[in-house]
């Protein structure tokens, strides 16, 4: 009875002791945590972009006019680790072309203002109400 006890007690000593003495880049690989986005303020360099904001697996997107096959995701903020928070959200300009005064940093337009949209003539002005609910952000 007493040796299971005590190979129990063997088995998580050492596993305590592990994590007691882990570096704190081991602690982030044991517990699946990716590394954490600058908080630098970007620099910005301001382009305008136009494109046609769809509906992309669940998420509103900017595809570009130029580039249809990529979409972008727009942000007002101007640090990295606050892009997801500061989202514009697209769902208002669903299926229309708008363009946007902005930096493009990978998947992201930071620094983003929708300066304007185009309307068809005879095409519907305002907000597109009656776009589906984006599923994800």
């Amino acid at each position: 009875m007493i040796v299971p006890l005590f190979g129990l007690l063997l088995l998580t000593g050492c596993q305590m002791g592990r994590v007691m003495v882990e570096q704190p880049s081991d602690r982030a690989t044991r517990l699946n945590v990716t590394q954490q986005k600058s908080s630098a303020l970007l620099e910005k360099h301001t382009e305008v972009f136009t494109g046609k904001v769809v509906l992309d697996d669940g998420a509103y997107r900017l595809a570009l006019s130029k580039e249809p096959s990529t979409l972008l995701r727009l942000t007002r903020a101007r640090r990295e680790s606050e892009f997801e928070a500061d989202q514009i959200n697209l769902r208002k300009y669903y299926e229309k072309v708008i363009t946007v005064n902005g930096t493009r940093k990978d998947e992201w337009i930071f620094g983003a203002d929708i300066t304007g949209q185009f309307v068809p003539p005879g095409g519907q002005t305002g907000p597109n109400m009656s776009a589906p609910k984006a599923s994800r952000p």
